[in-house]
C-alpha cells in the first residue's frame, strides 16, 4: 500500500501513480493520494493517473483508518485472487477443484468485488449522513415558512415607507426622513427585489438537493448490506434506477446515459443480486468507453418474459474472445485492474433466476449485453 501527497518535489503523485502501473508488478499495489485540490478535474485526473482512492486534506485520522482498512482488504483479496490464477496456471488438473471452492465462497467473493467499488463502510456512513440530512431537510421547511412570514413583513414595511414618503417632507420629521432614506438606500445597496425572488429558489433547490442525497444514500446502504435469503417480487425498472444512482460517479464523465423502459410484469427473485449484474455491466461498459459515449438501457415484455438490455458505445469485444466474457478469471483488463470473476458472477446469478445472459459486440462500435428473466 502506497500513501503519497500529491504535491512533492522532483516527482509528483500523478507521475509516481503513473511510474508504478508502468512497472509490470506481478503483485498489485493500492495507491492512495492525499491532495488539497477539490475540482472534479482533479480527481478524475487522480484516477486516470492509476490511483485508487484519494483524501482531500485536511482529512481526520479516523478517515484515514477507514480508508487503509478498506485498501487492505482489497490488496488481500487481489493477492489471494492472483495466487489462485497462478495455481490454476501451474497444474490444470486442479481446476474443478478449485471452481468447487470458488463456488463454496462465492457469497464472499460477491460481497468483496461489491465493497472494493463502493467502501466496507458504505452502510455506516450511508446512515451517518442520514442523520443530518434528515434535519436539515426539517430545517430547509422550517426557513421556508419563517421566510413567507419575513416577506409578509418585509411587504407591510415597505408599503409603510412608501406611504410616509409620499406623505409630503413638510409633515415628516427629520427622523423619520433620516429612516425613510436609510431603508431606500439599504434596499437598493442589497438589491431586495433581486433577494426577494432568488431566496425562495435557493431553498427549494436545496430542498430537492437533500432529497436527491437521501434517494443516493438508500440505495447505497440496500448495496451494502448483505443479499437478503428469500425471494421476493422485484421491478427490473426501479433496480436499474437504483444502480444507476450508484454507478453514477463511475459513469458521468464517461458517457450519457439514455433510458428506454418499458412497462414489464415483476420478477421473482434476489434484488440485490440482480443489481449487481446490473452494476458490473454498467461499469464495465463505462470503461469500455475511452473519451465520451453513450450508455443505453432498455427494458421490454416479451411473452411472459421481462427484456433487459444494456448497450455501450465502446471499444467493443474481439470476437475470440466473446465465448469467454463469462469464464472465470477470463479478463481483457491489465493485472491488478481486474479479477475476471465479475461478469462470471453475473452470468451464474441470472441461471439461478433461471435466466439468460447473452453479449453481441463489434469492436470499435460497442457492445450489448441481453438479459431475459422470467416474468410473473
Amino acid at each position: 500500500m502506497i500513501i503519497s501527497d500529491w504535491m512533492m518535489p522532483e516527482m509528483d503523485g500523478i507521475e509516481l501513480c503513473r511510474k508504478i502501473r508502468a512497472s509490470g508488478k506481478k503483485t498489485y499495489s493500492y495507491i492512495m493520494l492525499l491532495t488539497a485540490k477539490d475540482k472534479t478535474s482533479d480527481l478524475v485526473e487522480v484516477f486516470e493517473a492509476g490511483a485508487d482512492d484519494y483524501i482531500i486534506k485536511p482529512f481526520k485520522p479516523d478517515e484515514l483508518r477507514s480508508r487503509i482498512n478498506t485498501g487492505e482488504r482489497i490488496v488481500k483479496l487481489e493477492s489471494e485472487h492472483h495466487e489462485l490464477q497462478q495455481k490454476l496456471i501451474r497444474n490444470n488438473k486442479k481446476l474443478d477443484q478449485a471452481l468447487e471452492n470458488l463456488k463454496a465462497t462465492q457469497s464472499q467473493i460477491l460481497q468483496s468485488e461489491k465493497m472494493a467499488s463502493i467502501g466496507q463502510l458504505s452502510a455506516g456512513v450511508a446512515h451517518e449522513i442520514n442523520n443530518p440530512i434528515g434535519f436539515i431537510g426539517s430545517n430547509l421547511d422550517a426557513l421556508s415558512d419563517y421566510m413567507k412570514d419575513l416577506d409578509t413583513l418585509m411587504g407591510h414595511h415597505r408599503k409603510l415607507s412608501r406611504v410616509l414618503e409620499k406623505s409630503g417632507p413638510e409633515n415628516l420629521s427629520d427622523e423619520v426622513k433620516n429612516q425613510i432614506k436609510t431603508i431606500t438606500e439599504c434596499e437598493k445597496d442589497i438589491e431586495i427585489d433581486y433577494l426577494m425572488e432568488d431566496i425562495p429558489e435557493l431553498l427549494n433547490d436545496c430542498k430537492d438537493g437533500t432529497k436527491r442525497v437521501g434517494r443516493i444514500v438508500g440505495d447505497l446502504k440496500s448495496f451494502a448490506h448483505p443479499g437478503n435469503d428469500k425471494q421476493m417480487l422485484f421491478d427490473i425498472n426501479k433496480g436499474l434506477e437504483s444502480t444507476l444512482n450508484v454507478v453514477n460517479n463511475e459513469i458521468k464523465y464517461k458517457a450519457t446515459v439514455t433510458r428506454d423502459l418499458g412497462e414489464i410484469p415483476l420478477v421473482e427473485g434476489f434484488p440485490q443480486k440482480l443489481n449487481q449484474v446490473f452494476m458490473n455491466i454498467l461499469v464495465n461498459a463505462a470503461q469500455a468507453i475511452e473519451e465520451k459515449g453513450e450508455i443505453k438501457i432498455q427494458t421490454r415484455k416479451e411473452g411472459k418474459d421481462v427484456k433487459i438490455f444494456i448497450s455501450d458505445t465502446g471499444c467493443g469485444i474481439k470476437k475470440e474472445n466473446l465465448s469467454k466474457i463469462f469464464d472465470p478469471f477470463f479478463t481483457t483488463k491489465e493485472i491488478g485492474k481486474g479479477t475476471g470473476l465479475g461478469m462470471n458472477i453475473a452470468y451464474n446469478i441470472i441461471k439461478d433466476h433461471k435466466g439468460k445472459i447473452d453479449v453481441k459486440s463489434v469492436p470499435g462500435k460497442g457492445t450489448t449485453f441481453e438479459i431475459t428473466l422470467p416474468g410473473k
